[in-house]
């Protein structure tokens, strides 16, 4: 329990990756992306119960080796490319609170994908939650200014164009309105949220703002680019 409500911690984890096969069973520094997700929920006593949940029998014995309980497997619904976070969460509610007997306030969602996280960042975000009666908080990090919407671009019938009219007047990134994006570190929402929205970001959703370098994984590379960090000591942990 933290701050008095009773929190259920969830990493989704299911086996169907398309960009990189059995993502969440990579290894990055000598453990599994699986492995470091529970490590770091495993540094934070006040988490009432924390499961993975997952497709995979494999998956579910590298989640037990490191302290993550496994009281169900993933139905095939929510084990494919349509399954949204929010039936995801919603079943692992479910099936945790009948299977513990507990009435959880909040969920955390740690997504192995994210490896780079803190403990810290995830007591920080359950506390951005609480103290402003929000539904629902997001890690973000800043939208790197080569990726701004201002500056793409279109290309229709050979002839390239401005994706947006304000790009033309773009001349240096200060002009840049600041932008950010969800990296995977945490999601906190409560359970009514969870349970009567349509989506995690609400109106009463505020952001945790994370500043230093994140790797989140979707492709080969993002994995090499992420174990270079680490053994550069660009990232420690």
């Amino acid at each position: 329990m933290f701050l008095d409500k009773k929190i259920l911690a969830v990493v989704p984890a299911r086996s169907g990756s398309k960009g990189v096969k059995d993502k969440n069973m990579k290894t990055l520094g000598g453990i599994s992306l699986i492995a470091r997700a529970a490590k770091c929920l495993n540094e934070l006593d006040w988490i009432d119960i924390k499961i993975l949940s997952t497709d995979s029998n494999r998956y579910a014995d590298e989640g037990r080796r490191y302290g993550l309980q496994v009281p169900f497997l993933r139905p095939d619904f929510l084990s494919n490319d349509s399954a949204t976070a929010i039936d995801t969460m919603r079943h692992a509610l479910k099936e945790a609170e009948k299977e513990f007997n507990v009435e959880f306030d909040m969920l955390l969602i740690i997504e192995p994908t994210s490896p780079f996280r803190t403990s810290l960042d995830i007591e920080n975000t359950c506390i951005e939650l609480i103290e402003n009666n929000a539904d629902s908080v997001v890690c973000v990090s800043p939208l790197d200014t080569k990726c701004h919407p201002a500056k793409a671009l279109t290309i229709q019938n050979g002839r390239l164009s401005h994706y947006s009219q304000k790009g033309k007047d773009i001349t240096a990134r200060q002009q840049l309105e600041s932008l950010y994006a969800r990296n995977g570190v945490c999601y906190a929402i409560t359970k009514n949220c969870l349970l009567h929205s349509n989506d995690i970001i609400t109106n009463k959703t505020r952001a945790f703002l994370v500043e230093r370098h994140i790797v989140n994984i979707d492709e080969p590379i993002d994995l090499k680019w992420a174990e270079f960090l680490l053994q550069s000591n660009f990232i420690k942990l």
